[in-house]
């Protein structure tokens, strides 16, 4: 067996491919964290300031939703069962989804197992042969592998251009038009366009769908996200996809919006009907998510302020490199193997700060990825700040 693998590995180059990817400095490594609590993460008895988590609010750890996982443990078990459509969809699920609706002003939510699930979903649902998506040419890999998967085609736009946008929409205006966009993007950290998107999709006619995993929680009033920022509702933006492994604190996903268009992804939505249901102590614990959001005030005024300090300090130190305005800020390298060595030298000083790296990013623009959250503080940022200008002056 062995050797049939081994032969099997050679015929589809995946040796030469892995080798190629150690040499270029691409080969991905996992890291085992041992814990991870706060801002810290263990790693063999060593503790790292984390910079590379989505835990935006802080609220993995939160107490509260803590005893609200313990309890709905107690009461519903662990797992969830079944899929949503056979006995897997308790009360529990439903009172989450009645909860997003409300708390995004939308008539309707259906929760996924994952957010790559969620956008997956559309290509079974929303695309037929005549559909032509358009896409930010920066979008996460989920939504690109959503429109590549489907039965429309898949056109691409300059990352941010509304006038590219335009062109291609006047171009193809005699199909049926989908435009798909993150709202933040997760490895740039800056917003979409979304105000004048969403006025191009209605002088098209075209439905948009917006990804605001990594806005959600953060941005608005209430934490809403880059639509409650932008003051844009449901009839401008009839879908809306967020995800539960970031500023919630927990892990899943769901899509908002139009209930026709809910009910659709209920009857023919592959990812959602095929797969087993988030647990129902997770939705228990979810729900309690939504309102510690809503209140969370006080943390993204403490996220926003850290992000501002970071900027400030890094451009006392002259290093001003492609700064956002979100909590997600990349500290762009160039070099694949530059930016590894860069995060290693981080590591040594005892800070987590993954590279990314093609085919994650485009070539020659390998970059840090510092993601903020409400649990660090400035002592943590102003190091992180001082070592990676020690480190490039050791370069």
């Amino acid at each position: 067996m062995k050797q049939s693998l081994t032969g099997l590995c050679k015929k589809v180059d995946l040796v030469d491919e892995i080798n190629k990817r150690k040499s270029s400095g691409l080969y991905r490594v996992r890291k085992i964290v041992d814990f991870s609590k706060g801002s810290i993460a263990t790693i063999e008895n060593e503790q790292y300031i984390n910079f590379s988590s989505n835990d935006y609010l802080g609220l993995a750890d939160n107490i509260v939703l803590k005893e609200t996982m313990i309890g709905a443990v107690e009461e519903y078990g662990v797992g969830g069962k079944s899929s949503q459509l056979v006995t897997g969809y308790l009360k529990p699920h439903r009172i989450l989804e009645e909860g997003l609706a409300k708390f995004l002003k939308r008539d309707a939510a259906l929760v996924f197992s994952s957010g790559y699930l969620a956008n997956l979903a559309i290509a079974s649902v929303l695309i037929n042969k005549t559909t032509i998506i358009l896409q930010d040419k920066l979008n996460h890999a989920s939504l690109i592998d959503a429109a590549q998967l489907s039965v429309g085609s898949l056109v691409r736009y300059r990352h941010g251009d509304t006038n590219h946008l335009k062109i291609l929409m006047e171009k193809y205006k005699k199909y049926n038009l989908v435009v798909m966009t993150d709202a933040v993007f997760s490895m740039d950290g800056d917003f979409a366009p979304i105000v004048e998107i969403a006025k191009l999709c209605k002088e098209y006619n075209a439905v948009l769908i917006v990804d605001d995993a990594h806005g959600i929680g953060v941005l608005g009033e209430t934490g809403a996200g880059l639509l409650e920022l932008k003051k844009l509702d449901q009839s401008q933006v009839p879908l809306l996809i967020g995800t539960f492994g970031k500023s919630f604190g927990g892990s899943g996903a769901f899509i908002s919006g139009n209930s026709l268009f809910i009910d659709a992804f209920i009857q023919k939505a592959r990812t959602y009907i095929y797969t087993t249901a988030i647990s129902s102590s997770l939705a228990v614990t979810m729900t309690k998510a939504i309102e510690l959001v809503i209140n969370a005030t006080e943390e993204r005024e403490c996220l926003y302020r850290l992000t501002e300090f970071y900027k400030k300090s890094m451009r006392k130190v002259n290093l001003n490199s492609n700064q956002s305005m979100s909590h997600i800020q990349p500290y762009m390298v160039g070099n694949a193997n530059k930016a590894t060595r860069l995060s290693e030298s981080l590591y040594r000083d005892k800070l987590l700060v993954i590279a990314i790296r093609p085919p994650t990013v485009s070539k020659n623009t390998s970059r840090l990825r510092i993601s903020f959250t409400a649990i660090h503080d400035k002592d943590q940022v102003a190091r992180l700040v001082n070592c990676i200008k020690n480190n490039l002056d050791d370069e």
